[in-house]
């Protein structure tokens, strides 16, 4: 029920701007979206609970889809994006995430939708060519505009220094100060929240495309808020090796004792961990190519690529 109420609550905001909660609880109550007694404090709880809605200093409720648009995020790929369905974000586009794994799908501009692959594979899954096709380390900024979300290459790239990349980070660190630190592991969640706080004190704020904002606040790879659920590894002979790319350094460190422990060698080359076949088949390792995240078998005298 929190859900819907969420979504009618946005649909409402999104068409008539930021509302008060008492006018949001009156319409949630005349939609028949709740029987409570005090429709107020329950429309109140749901939308406070959302990370897709705002409260607004002044007591009223502003909502992501509303906030976004028209703002770019960008985003770094790192790997070619030519023939690929399937996109791995990170906390730089934690706001535009959340909207997206809320509402189960996006529009896209050029037609067909986006979805959250989360529980499947860890990414926003698209109709083919939905990615222009750009190069690894290419930017790509992300934009809704009238409910539809438009991907276009950056080119020229932004500049490192100037006045508005200056005001994202001084409005940034202001928020950041007055909440949670950012943690490794809730990265998304926080940046998320913080983000559209931002764009409610400076709504231009993020109107034409600026560095990605894990390397504005320099995260790191390794900053990355969701898991990797994926196939397990079956049929491997003794002696072959498992290879995960594009491992960030903290998996690395992390897996690297257990390695040592379980009398397996391991080595890192370019982003990429090889571990001897002490994981259980009921562990699951990376699968599918076009994300830039895989795994793969090789044979024992095979070298990490």
């Amino acid at each position: 029920m929190s859900k819907r109420i969420v979504a009618f609550c946005s649909d409402l905001i999104t068409a008539a701007g930021p509302q008060p909660t008492d006018e949001l609880a009156r319409r949630v109550a005349a939609a028949g979206l709740t029987k409570s007694t005090n429709p107020v404090t329950t429309v109140r709880t749901a939308l406070r609970q959302s990370p897709i809605m705002v409260h607004l200093p002044d007591g009223r409720f502003d909502s992501a889809r509303r906030m976004l648009d028209g703002a770019a995020l960008t985003h770094r790929v790192r790997y070619g994006t030519k023939d690929r369905q399937v996109l791995f974000t990170g906390p730089e586009l934690a706001v535009l995430d959340h909207l997206l794994v809320h509402e189960g799908s996006l529009a896209l501009a050029a037609g067909g939708a986006v979805t959250s692959s989360l529980g499947e594979f860890g990414g926003w899954c698209g109709p083919p060519d939905w990615l222009p096709d750009v190069p690894t380390d290419s930017l790509l900024a992300f934009r809704l505009r009238n409910g539809r979300l438009w991907v276009e290459p950056v080119a020229p790239e932004p500049p490192r220094q100037s006045s508005e990349l200056e005001r994202l980070r001084v409005v940034l660190r202001r928020h950041l100060k007055s909440d949670d630190s950012l943690n490794n592991w809730r990265s998304h969640h926080t940046l998320g929240h913080v983000m559209l706080r931002a764009i409610a004190e400076v709504p231009d704020l993020l109107i034409d495309p600026l560095p990605p904002l894990d390397e504005v606040l320099q995260l790191g790879d390794e900053r990355w808020a969701r898991d990797w659920p994926v196939e397990s590894v079956e049929g491997l002979r003794p002696g072959h090796r498992v290879v995960l790319e594009d491992v960030p350094g903290a998996l690395v460190t992390a897996l690297r004792p257990g390695c040592r422990a379980a009398g397996r060698d391991h080595w890192r080359v370019d982003g990429s961990l090889a571990v001897g076949r002490h994981l259980p088949n009921s562990h699951a390792l990376p699968s599918r190519r076009p994300s830039g995240l895989a795994g793969r078998s090789v044979g024992p005298c095979a070298r990490a690529a």
